[in-house]
């Protein structure tokens, strides 16, 4: 295969690996928007529940009602479940984004290797008017799929509050919310790499 033939296999994989990131992306923040509102409501319904628990009902008007505590209980157990199983459908829509970009990224790297020593290092290190330098590309395609990676795991790891006391749901909304801070300047990296191809995308369309 000449030296021609290696850049546009190489060139052709990093644009199909862009427009999978791209739609990836879309999905990844639909996700992580849908999230949001439920572990609020998670942290809210761990609230009560630990004020629930906290009361004694035998002491307050509510006496009248020996059954209402549990009841109340019952009730907010299973708003808790149902909650985490919405969560976690959206953690598999994450999970399903990690994993296709993550096989995307792998997909190029193996062509890259392939046709390496085809490739003269000015060719992987050219850049243009129109094209980052293919050793560009391969970088931020490896720090998005290490974005993707860590968010997913320490997201799955935050929602892991099944055997965790009531304080750690309780306090799940500001642990997600501090995680949506770091992963902000990140998620940016991909918007802007993803601005940064455009041009080259086109051109190799």
């Amino acid at each position: 295969m000449p030296d021609d033939a290696a850049l546009l296999a190489v060139q052709q994989s990093l644009r199909r690996c862009f427009d999978a990131i791209e739609q990836q992306h879309k999905e990844w923040s639909r996700a992580t928007l849908q999230c949001a509102p439920l572990v609020s409501s998670l942290s809210n319904l761990a609230e009560q529940l630990q004020s629930c628990q906290k009361v004694a009902f035998s002491k307050t008007p509510l006496c009248a009602f020996p059954d209402l505590q549990d009841r109340l209980r019952y009730k907010l157990e299973a708003a808790v479940d149902l909650t985490l199983q919405k969560l976690n459908e959206n953690m598999c829509i994450l999970q399903g984004a990690r994993d296709s970009v993550s096989h995307q990224v792998g997909s190029v790297l193996n062509v890259y290797e392939v046709n390496m020593e085809k490739l003269s290092l000015e060719a992987s290190l050219e850049r243009t008017s129109h094209s980052p330098s293919i050793a560009d590309m391969l970088e931020w395609l490896q720090d998005t799929e290490k974005y993707y990676r860590n968010q997913y795991l320490q997201r799955k790891l935050l929602l892991h509050v099944q055997d965790n006391g009531l304080s750690d749901i309780k306090d799940l909304s500001n642990s997600w919310e501090r995680l949506n801070d770091k992963g902000t300047t990140k998620q940016q990296l991909v918007e802007d790499m993803l601005l940064n191809v455009a041009f080259f995308r086109e051109a190799t369309n």
